[in-house]
């Protein structure tokens, strides 16, 4: 299979990246969502969108794309999240030990100026940011996220609270890009 090949949702029929989909499968007539899959693993590759999840399971539609009658954990939705979450917060560990990542509001800016920068993560109890980190980060299209608290960012790295990171252009910044593209995509359904 390509790398970069469209691929069908097995839900919706859409198309999309196969690297920005979810892989769901069958365990000993459990339904499990791996989001480590490797893109040449076997199963049902859909878009990672909750609402149709939760259509899908509701009308069991997975059952009769698996030709089996499946148990659903009652946590399967949250598990999702939460290991998606998961896999973002290591792949952030990962940067800071690689030293690709920049701390604190000042490092931040300092990158920002010099166009090293390609994901900035904001902690969700910032009320208002800094305007020029918001405008650049929209002119150089850097990419954006603010669904991680200050204690879940400082215990990624270390520490015990921070306010903002941001991540320099890399294969780990590419591949934590994909996996922030699945968990916000997965929130907005």
């Amino acid at each position: 299979m390509e790398r970069n090949s469209k691929y069908n949702c097995a839900l919706t029929g859409k198309s999309n990246n196969i690297k920005q989909m979810l892989l769901f499968k069958e365990m000993n007539n459990i339904l499990m969502c791996d989001v480590n899959a490797k893109l040449s693993e076997k199963g049902l590759w859909c878009n990672p969108n909750r609402y149709d999840i939760e259509k899908a399971i509701k009308q069991k539609v997975f059952d009769k794309l698996l030709n089996k009658k499946l148990k659903i954990p009652s946590f399967f939705i949250e598990g999702i999240e939460n290991n998606l979450r998961l896999k973002v917060l290591n792949l952030i560990g990962l940067s800071k030990k690689a030293g690709l990542l920049e701390i604190g509001l000042d490092k931040v800016t300092k990158a920002l100026n010099r166009d090293l920068i390609d994901i900035v993560l904001i902690a969700k109890e910032d009320k208002k940011f800094n305007s020029f980190i918001l405008k650049k980060i929209d002119e150089n299209n850097i990419l954006f996220n603010k669904n991680f608290s200050r204690e879940e960012i400082g215990r990624a790295i270390g520490y015990k609270k921070v306010l903002c990171i941001a991540l320099k252009v890399s294969k780990l910044s590419n591949a934590l890009r994909l996996d922030i593209y699945k968990l916000n995509k997965f929130n907005m359904g």
